[in-house]
């Protein structure tokens, strides 16, 4: 497998000027760990997600086509990918949310949101769109409600999954977290 390594800073975060060191804290801080290894798992051997079409995945929700389903990883290794995983993800949050409407723990719920929903995918989802407008609440509550009332974000493979709710739950949570 390939090493893994910190992600740099992309121009277009870079433009933002000087991450906030609340914010970085918060990315490499034992409450983005604990809350990705527990809804991602730390699984220490790379494993086809079914649930994924199949993309190799290994650690706290790493995947890479190119890793090879059965290769057991240490420990070690995965406490680093985590971080990185963590960083990574975090930077992508960071460079599509207005930051004036950000808190550490609202990254951090946002961070583990796209880990799970893809970069794209939290970038361009409803409830960032809403943060970035300063509809705080409204965009939190957007991570795991629909303005239905219906639970968002919770299917996979076609069917509702209670895991998933739980688990956009928990990010909303943490989201809102200071204001409500």
């Amino acid at each position: 497998m390939k090493p893994i390594k910190m992600p740099k800073i992309s121009p277009g975060l870079a433009r933002k000027g000087a991450i906030p060191a609340a914010f970085l804290a918060a990315l490499t801080g034992p409450l983005a760990l604990d809350m990705l290894v527990r809804w991602e798992g730390d699984i220490h051997k790379v494993y086809a997600d079914k649930l994924a079409q199949g993309i190799p995945t290994f650690c706290a929700g790493r995947t890479d086509w190119t890793a090879k389903p059965g290769t057991l990883l240490a420990s070690d290794f995965c406490a680093e990918v985590n971080k990185v995983t963590l960083v990574e993800y975090g930077y992508a949050v960071l460079e599509c949310a207005n930051w004036d409407h950000l808190s550490p723990t609202r990254l951090v719920a946002l961070t583990i949101f796209a880990v799970n929903v893809g970069k794209e995918g939290a970038c361009k989802s409803q409830a960032m769109v809403n943060i970035n407008r300063g509809r705080i609440v409204e965009g939190c509550t957007l991570l795991a409600y629909k303005p239905t009332g219906a639970p968002n974000w919770s299917i996979a493979d076609g069917k509702f999954v209670q895991g998933l709710h739980n688990r956009r739950k928990a990010e909303m949570t943490l989201c809102l977290k200071g204001l409500v």
